[in-house]
């Protein structure tokens, strides 16, 4: 998937044809419905110091999975079941972190049900097991009760910051 930004500028998503819906193949504009939900993950990116082309990179790239990406069995064995305590609901655009027994990244939430997520990765690497990894904006699909808010887990670092 393309888009062209201006003369000098083409986005290119990471996203793979074989991961697409067929109609994500044909040639069209990008809809005030896109640029919605590139505003609802940009909404979430601010509260970071990223530098605006790395935020552009990742709400784009999180649109195009959001709007193209062919459903995705749920995959959750890969992670850890969190506490019940600890989850809460997330939105749209929110970010959390996935962390299997070999790594963890951050990610942001592209599609969410009743009781999973589909979650991109923004970050490179992430390690499910000795034989497989998700790339820098892969998509994966995982059981809610193994998704962890991001700021719920800022917040806990902060806390043991603070009392040790």
């Amino acid at each position: 998937m393309t888009l062209e930004l201006g003369k000098d500028m083409l986005f290119v998503s990471k996203l793979c044809k074989k991961r697409c819906v067929q109609h994500a193949q044909e040639d069209s504009p990008f809809t005030a419905e896109h640029t919605q939900l590139y505003y609802q993950f940009l909404e979430h990116l601010e509260a970071f110091s990223w530098s605006d082309p790395i935020k552009v990179q990742i709400c784009l790239n999180a649109v195009a999975s959001a709007q193209f990406l062919k459903p995705l069995m749920p995959q959750s064995w890969f992670f850890k079941s969190i506490a019940q305590a600890q989850q809460s609901q997330l939105e749209l655009g929110e970010l959390a972190v996935l962390q299997s027994e070999h790594s963890q990244a951050r990610c942001v939430v592209v599609e969410r049900s009743e009781q999973t997520y589909t979650l991109m990765t923004i970050e490179d690497g992430l390690v499910l097991d000795e034989r497989k990894a998700l790339a820098q904006f892969e998509a994966i699909k995982v059981m809610q009760d193994r998704v962890i808010p991001l700021k719920q887990l800022l917040q806990n670092q902060y806390r043991l910051a603070q009392t040790g």
